[in-house]
């Protein structure tokens, strides 16, 4: 007897026999999730393996741990010796092949550093540094040196510079000639050169802007030694070496960018209608004006560091003028003209409404309230400036001398801990360009001693003949600075609460700035030092404490 099953059912055993079917054979997939991969790549295999000796293979092979990237290996894959041409580098799957041009030298180790150039394929995570060394030889050179590079003017850290070794003692090698082993500095500043012959060398750092690894741009960052270096061996310390040039403590070698030996004037700038900026690329000394046509009014400063002369013109320019400008002999012909409107291209007479005016120590315990403008004003017979309080209102009345006014205090007696509007009105005060104030309105609580700390600090200095830049900072600012001939004392009072820092140049040329070096006159920068800790000021306390700068150069030397 034969039994008909329903089409329905027929189907919906159908399809459940498929979705068994299916969920047994489901592929198990690894959750969405989990923490985010955070290492470089990681080598698995060498071939041949690195240090190897009787090196005459025509490519190397290195493998890793992931798939990754190889970033502008011209640049970040740094040989030593340097070869004719680069090699030629491919990546298969996880494997990174590298194939020699150059027929390389008998005898001869070669060092390679891969420089954050070696990257995982996903994440970008960089293998900082990576070497890899052989030998065509029977034995690979076995001595090192090793130092780093610190900013001369800020002592920071100077990475990816290209540190550079010469076998020569020729002053021009680092002009004209490449170098015998090259590296490159960390991220610390820190560099290496590992299996090298020994001898002695020129060393030499340059942040190479064109990358032909010679010093041939004024602009490009260097640093160098007074003297040859000794490589060494970790396998014998030499006893005598604590006498020679150096020894096998790290190598300090501090970068700067050379100033310009002629102060050379940039393009002059007009930001507002009367004031011209006249900026230069080195400081100078003596500056003399003189001019081509008629002459005009104008009031002048230069900045503290002597590379910026600034112009406050008492009309505005109604034509085009022309001056000399002789910078320590040098002479620069600028011709200025009407200010012109940024926004429209048009001559405009001024583009400042107003005045402007502000206070600075507003609250001060121990410095009076100062007024700031942003355009010398005019003398004032008498101007008044209202002091309001929760009880009363006081008038005070004060003048502004016939002199170059930009900053002028007002001797106002206030009490300790009390709050206070300082008003002054509109129209009160006008510039030589005509413009005039608007309102000012500061309101503020003053402060009382028990409000600030202070700070007495021993300079030990060394007895060189030498004049000392003696700078207290906070956040990179300079906030006051004083020059001391020999070991003394300064008393930095009436400082706000927070972290503060010390740093000393020692002033080789008596000019009260820092200079950079020159290598072609073969100076170094001027030596920078800074205190070893941060100094807290807490209220109401006094901190003592000493800055042995004489020893902090003799360790500075012994390097």
């Amino acid at each position: 007897m034969t039994i008909r099953i329903p089409y329905s059912i027929r189907l919906f055993r159908i399809l459940t026999a498929v979705i068994i079917l299916c969920a047994g054979c489901a592929k198990v997939v690894t959750p969405v999730g989990g923490p985010k991969d955070t290492t470089p790549p990681k080598m698995v295999k060498e071939s041949p393996p690195s240090q190897n000796v009787r090196f005459h293979d025509a490519q190397i092979r290195i493998t890793f741990d992931e798939y990754f990237t190889l970033n502008n290996p011209g640049e970040n894959v740094l040989i030593s010796p340097p070869l004719k041409h680069q090699p030629d580098y491919s990546i298969h799957n996880k494997t990174l092949v590298i194939k020699f041009k150059d027929t390389l030298r008998p005898n001869t180790t070669y060092n390679m550093v891969f420089s954050n150039c070696i990257q995982d394929f996903h994440e970008g995570n960089k293998l900082s540094f990576y070497p890899y060394s052989f030998s065509t030889g029977d034995a690979l050179d076995s001595f090192q040196l090793k130092g780093k590079i610190l900013k001369a003017n800020t002592l920071g850290s100077a990475s990816d510079f290209f540190v550079l070794l010469y076998r020569g003692d020729s002053d021009t090698l680092p002009l004209t000639s490449l170098p015998d082993y090259v590296t490159k500095s960390q991220s610390d500043g820190s560099f290496m050169f590992s299996n090298i012959t020994g001898g002695n060398y020129q060393i030499f750092a340059l942040k190479d802007i064109n990358t032909n690894m010679l010093y041939d741009l004024p602009n490009e960052e260097m640093a160098f030694c007074d003297h040859t270096v000794q490589a060494y061996t970790t396998l014998r310390k030499d006893s005598t070496m604590k006498d020679s040039s150096t020894t096998s403590d790290p190598l300090i070698l501090y970068a700067f960018t050379a100033a310009d030996t002629i102060p050379l004037m940039l393009h002059p700038e007009n930001p507002v209608a009367g004031i011209y900026k006249f900026p230069y690329k080195s400081s100078f000394n003596l500056l003399d004006i003189q001019p081509l046509s008629r002459e005009i009014e104008f009031f002048q400063t230069i900045n503290p560091t002597r590379d910026t002369v600034i112009w406050y013109t008492k009309q505005p320019m109604t034509d085009t003028l022309s001056f000399v400008f002789s910078a320590d002999g040098h002479a620069d012909t600028v011709v200025l003209k009407p200010y012109k409107s940024k926004a429209t291209g048009r001559s405009s007479k001024s583009s400042i409404q107003r005045i402007s005016v502000g206070v600075q120590n507003a609250g001060h315990y121990f410095l009076p309230p100062t007024l700031s403008f942003n355009y010398p004003i005019r003398p004032v017979d008498s101007f008044p400036v209202f002091i309001m309080s929760a009880h009363d209102t006081v008038l005070y009345r004060f003048h502004v001398p016939d002199t170059f006014v930009m900053t002028l205090p007002i001797q106002i007696p206030l009490e300790a801990r009390k709050n206070y509007t300082l008003m002054i009105p509109d129209s009160v005060f006008f510039g030589y360009n005509n413009l005039t104030n608007d309102t000012l309105v500061s309101r503020f609580t003053m402060k009382s001693e028990k409000d600030y700390g202070n700070l007495i600090l021993h300079y030990i200095l060394p007895d060189n003949g030498h004049p000392y830049i003696c700078q207290l900072m906070s956040d990179k600012r300079i906030l006051r600075q004083n020059i001391l001939q020999s070991s003394g004392i300064i008393n930095y009072e009436h400082l706000n609460p927070g972290n503060y820092n010390i740093r000393v140049i020692e002033d080789r040329n008596h000019n009260g700035l820092w200079d950079a070096g020159n290598y072609h006159r073969h100076l170094q920068p001027e030596r920078v030092f800074l205190f070893s800790k941060n100094i807290n000021i807490r209220a109401y306390w006094d901190v003592e404490e000493t800055f042995n700068v004489g020893a902090q150069a003799k360790t500075d030397n012994s390097n």
